[in-house]
Order: structure tokens, then C-alpha cells, then sequence
């Protein structure tokens, strides 16, 4: 038996598996180190915190730019110059003399982390199809649960020990790790290499425009993903002001991923017995619980340190399980209808929720006071999530009228 071209050989899952998850890997390892930042640059905590909002931003704009390349020059290509615009980045966020060069160095490294999530999501679609990928996804789904569990703990001790310049360090040395990785070992599998055009952008946009169904799933994404950074990002100044020390931040941030990992194994067996939308239901209500109780949580606790600490994991641990169970089935769902523009259409789909993301982190900056940080977070989440089930609801009333 002949090898596979490797052309059309599918890329080692373990090396896809580390391109998808190192985006989340770098931005939750860099969420311990923004105390550091503020007091390295001298400026307010909500102003570091805009470092965060930023690299959303700027990873909404790269997942159209690699999107779209990927369709028109090929996966591989995309992937090599995403890791590349990465590794530049790093390094000018190690050598960053003040604050604005350090906020150019966040957009480089967020606009080049995207090609990990959208070059990846599309070569998987490339090779997978209904329930195998939905099976694909919750591994990927595992390791994107994974990733936050390591990324604070690891942050911790390097910022501890280093301070920011050590973060930095860490995260040039995984772009060229990966760059290495890359270029010897992911093969390309865009069908039709030898037609150089890739579909039109705005024909593309205008489908995908009024697909009332592909909205509702691009804001559960993001509405989930809100919650995932919404406590990364906020939680270390929350902590720090309730008078823990940083090491604590990195075991709230292991112990409320493991609710990630859960939601994950839960999803792959209910998998076999339920439908992903189901499943989806069923995170959303989980999330709405816990959120209400979050709030409810800070209030009582009245500034105890440790009843707040308590709550606070005790209730994004559930938020996270739901978080699990929810993102390998909206991603495995969202562009069934668009397998002849894979590319093009993750990287809209991507631009959609990574700008959704940007906006509830933005709107998050601006509450860091440890008194009514929850409050705000809580309310916000509830607000999407309640949202977000009426929309589909809507959806599927008008869906259900279509087909009579």
C-alpha cells in the first residue's frame, strides 16, 4: 500500500491539537502577569486590562486575514505565516519600552495567534463530516479546556519569578516551537490546490449575513468564551485586592478549568444518546444558574475574603462545565451549510464572535472593583445567555414555518 501524498495526508491530530489550544494557552498565561504590567508601566489596572481587549480585537481582524488565505494560497501557508506574525509579537512585547509599544505587540500576537483557531477548525471540516467531526471537536474541545488550566498556574510562577519580561520569554519560545512543528509536519489538505482563486469575500458575507442561525450560534460562542475571560482577566485584580496572594489566582484558575475538562467528558458521552443541540440547552441553562448565583454570592458573602473566593470558583466551575459541554457542539454545527467556502466562512463566523468577545471584554474593563466585580460579570452573562435562548427560539419557530 502506497503512502499518503502529503498533500492530502491529515495533519498529526496531536500537532492540530497544539495549534488550536496555544492561543487560549498564551492569552490565560498572560492573565496572572497584568498586575505586573500595571506596575511596570505605570498604569492604571483597568488601562492594563485594555491589553486584553485588545488582543481580541486584533484576533477578530486575523481570522479573516488567514481565513481568507487559507483559501486562496492553502492551509499550510496560512498556518507558518500566522506563527510567524506570532513570533514577531513576543519579541516586541519582551523589548517593549512603554505601554503603547507593549499594546502594538498584544495586536501582532493576537492577530497572528488567530491562524491557530481559524486554519485549524478548517482543516478539520476539511477531513471530517457530521457526527465523526462533532467527535473530533469535543478533543479539540478537551484540550481548549485544558489550556486554561495550565495557562494561569504556569503565568503565576513566571510572573512571580520574572515578572512580565519572563511571560514573554515563554511565549517566543512556543512560537518558534511551533513554527518548527509547522513547517515539518502539517500537511496540506485544501481540496482543489490547483485552482488559485478563493470565493468572494462579500458574496461570502452576504450569505452568511442572513443566516439568522449562524448569528445565534456566533453569540453563544461568544457568550460562553465572555465567561471563559471574563474571569481571567478580572480575577487577578480581584484576588489581589481581597488580599490573596498571586499563587492563589493560579489554583482558582486550575480548579475552575477541571469544570472545562468535565464539561468535555460529559459532552462525548451524552454525544452518543443526544443531539448537540440538546446539549447546548442544557449548557445555557447551567450558565444562567450559576451566573444568578455568582451575584447572589458576592452580595452575601459581604467582602469576606475567603466566602468570596469560595463562590466565586464554586460558581464559574459550573459556568466552565457548561462551557465544556457547549463549544465542541456549536463549533462542529455552525458551517455545515458552507463546506464549499470553508475557509472564507470560519474566518467571518471567527471575525463575528472574536468581536463580540472584544466588546464584553471592553464592557467588563470598565468594573474592577472587587466590591462589584461579579455583580457586573453576572448580570452580563444572564443578559447574553437569556438572549441568546430567546433568539434561537425564534430561530427555530421561523424554521419550523419555513418547512411547512
Amino acid at each position: 500500500m502506497t503512502a499518503p501524498s502529503p498533500r492530502t495526508a491529515l495533519p498529526p491530530l496531536l500537532l492540530l491539537v497544539l495549534l488550536i489550544a496555544f492561543p487560549q494557552l498564551s492569552e490565560t498565561l498572560y492573565a496572572p502577569v497584568l498586575p505586573h504590567i500595571a506596575t511596570a508601566f505605570e498604569v492604571p489596572d483597568a488601562t492594563a486590562q485594555l491589553t486584553m481587549s485588545i488582543y481580541f480585537l486584533a484576533f477578530a481582524l486575523g481570522v479573516v486575514a488567514w481565513g481568507r488565505m487559507a483559501d486562496s494560497r492553502g492551509r499550510r501557508p496560512a498556518m507558518l505565516a500566522g506563527l510567524a506574525c506570532y513570533l514577531l509579537g513576543a519579541c516586541v512585547a519582551l523589548m517593549a519600552p512603554d505601554f503603547g509599544v507593549l499594546l502594538a505587540a498584544r495586536f501582532l500576537l493576537a492577530f497572528g495567534a488567530s491562524a491557530g483557531s481559524v486554519v485549524v477548525q478548517t482543516v478539520l471540516r476539511d477531513r471530517y463530516q457530521g457526527t465523526q467531526l462533532a467527535g473530533v471537536f469535543s478533543i479539540i474541545g478537551a484540550a481548549l479546556s485544558l489550556s486554561p488550566a495550565l495557562g494561569p498556574p504556569m503565568g503565576a510562577l513566571l510572573a512571580q519569578r520574572f515578572g512580565h519580561v519572563g511571560v514573554f520569554c515563554f511565549l517566543v519560545l512556543t512560537a518558534v516551537g511551533l513554527l518548527v512543528a509547522t513547517h515539518r509536519w502539517l500537511a496540506e489538505t485544501r481540496p482543489g490546490m490547483g485552482t488559485p482563486a478563493a470565493p468572494a469575500l462579500l458574496s461570502v458575507a452576504r450569505r452568511a449575513a442572513t443566516d439568522a442561525r449562524l448569528w445565534v450560534v456566533a453569540c453563544q460562542v461568544a457568550g460562553f468564551n465572555v465567561i471563559l475571560f471574563g474571569y481571567y482577566t478580572l480575577a487577578p485584580f480581584t484576588l489581589q485586592e481581597l488580599g490573596w496572594p498571586g499563587w492563589v489566582f493560579g489554583l482558582t484558575g486550575l480548579a475552575v478549568a477541571l469544570g472545562s475538562v468535565l464539561g468535555a467528558w460529559i459532552n462525548r458521552r451524552l454525544l452518543r444518546h443526544h443531539a448537540p443541540a440538546q446539549l447546548v440547552r442544557f449548557a445555557v441553562l447551567a450558565s444562567v444558574l450559576a451566573s444568578l448565583l455568582q451575584v447572589g454570592w458576592v452580595v452575601i458573602a459581604d467582602g469576606d475574603p475567603t466566602w468570596v473566593l469560595g463562590g466565586l470558583v464554586l460558581c464559574q466551575f459550573v459556568m466552565m462545565l457548561a462551557y465544556g459541554c457547549a463549544i465542541p457542539n456549536l463549533l462542529a454545527t455552525a458551517l455545515l451549510k458552507y463546506s464549499d467556502v470553508r475557509g472564507t466562512a470560519a474566518a467571518l463566523f471567527g471575525l463575528a464572535y472574536y468581536l463580540m468577545i472584544a466588546a464584553g471584554l471592553g464592557l467588563l474593563s470598565l468594573f474592577h472593583d472587587a466590591s462589584v466585580l461579579y455583580q457586573p460579570l453576572g448580570i452580563l452573562v444572564v443578559a447574553l445567555l437569556v438572549a441568546l435562548t430567546l433568539l434561537r427560539l425564534r430561530s427555530a419557530s421561523h424554521e419550523a414555518q419555513g418547512q411547512r
